[in-house]
């Protein structure tokens, strides 16, 4: 019996959904140590790349585009903007709403976050050659284009 069990449990520790998921999260607890002197967190990058990339976008659009609930978001713009990472400007056509601009701290967290990331990857993929680390990153841009059926 115990050897059918471990038998089936090597079966799912070889899957691949199983294998990423192991991986994302060494990876995420990995980034996150290593964010902490910056008093980021891993979620607060996605966001300050958003905002870089969508300049005074409101809090709703941002989260539409990070797939973040607005109860969720919030915090997370809360947060940035205790850190002087970004501003909440008021728009002046719909006074309820608020556009979310960068500041230059923010911008230079968001460029430490990525060399960071850059050094992580490094660690992560040290054992794959170049070619192999491209073709990985073509992959996973490739499978994370496509969210999962059920």
């Amino acid at each position: 019996m115990y050897y059918s069990t471990m038998k089936q449990a090597s079966h799912l520790t070889n899957t691949a959904g199983y294998m990423l998921s192991k991986l994302g999260q060494a990876a995420t607890e990995e980034f996150a140590e290593r964010l902490r002197p910056l008093g980021l967190r891993p979620r607060h990058c996605g966001l300050l790349a958003a905002i870089r990339g969508m300049p005074m976008a409101s809090q709703l659009a941002l989260g539409q585009a990070l797939n973040v609930v607005p109860s969720a978001i919030v915090p997370m713009i809360d947060d940035l903007e205790a850190l002087g990472a970004i501003n909440r400007v008021p728009d002046e056509a719909d006074r309820r709403r608020y556009a979310i601009q960068l500041t230059p701290k923010g911008a230079a967290l968001l460029q430490q976050a990525m060399a960071i990331a850059l050094k992580l990857d490094d660690v992560i993929l040290a054992s794959l050659e170049k070619d192999e680390r491209d073709t990985l990153r073509r992959l996973l841009d490739k499978l994370s284009s496509r969210s999962p059926q059920g």
